[in-house]
């Protein structure tokens, strides 16, 4: 059977990466206006960018199999988040940490798994980020991707794409986090 998981609702694209203290301060006076600075979409540079759906109130999940809506429910989605999505940076020797992009473009995303025998929705696996604190909303969840069955889908489909508005840069002080860290605090990304 062909197997879909679609979830719709808004869409991020977000990069979170290091950058020197220059940078760091020309980002915190700004803002917004920062985007303009460089070339188009210079802030995507680098492999530590995070695509994918923002599962939130205003989210519908649908799942169908051969055509035909199955019950699913979405609660092992947010379950499956992670709370640290670049811990990597907290051992490395940077020192800021820009966070840029967008969390708000209308639109959809769908996972197709071709000649799965049977569904299980337990066989579902979710690749989930949780960054609350990063963006300062509570139950902030980036579906990142999806595996059905220990497999990553056949292929994958946009759908329903509007416009997007950029989020006010955040700079994270890594000094301030591994302070944090060392004290017992509790982290969330």
């Amino acid at each position: 059977m062909d197997l879909n998981l679609t979830i719709s609702g808004r869409c991020c694209d977000l990069a979170l990466h290091p950058v020197s203290s220059a940078t760091a301060q020309k980002i915190r006076e700004e803002g917004r206006s920062i985007y303009k600075s460089k070339y188009l979409e210079w802030w995507r540079k680098g492999n530590t960018c995070t695509c994918g759906m923002k599962l939130g109130d205003e989210s519908m999940v649908e799942v169908m199999a051969d055509g035909r809506q199955i019950s699913f429910d979405p609660a092992p989605i947010k379950e499956a988040a992670v709370l640290l999505r670049r811990r990597m940076y907290l051992d490395s020797k940077a020192r800021y940490l820009a966070l840029m992009g967008y969390d708000d473009e209308v639109c959809s995303l769908t996972w197709h798994w071709a000649n799965v025998s049977d569904f299980d929705p337990s066989k579902f696996e979710f690749f989930v980020h949780r960054w609350d604190r990063l963006l300062k909303e509570d139950g902030f969840y980036i579906v990142d991707d999806v595996r059905y069955d220990g497999q990553f889908a056949t292929d994958y489909s946009w759908g329903e794409r509007g416009g997007h508005s950029m989020i006010d840069p955040v700079v994270i002080d890594l000094e301030d986090v591994r302070r944090e860290i060392s004290h017992g605090q509790t982290l969330v990304a």
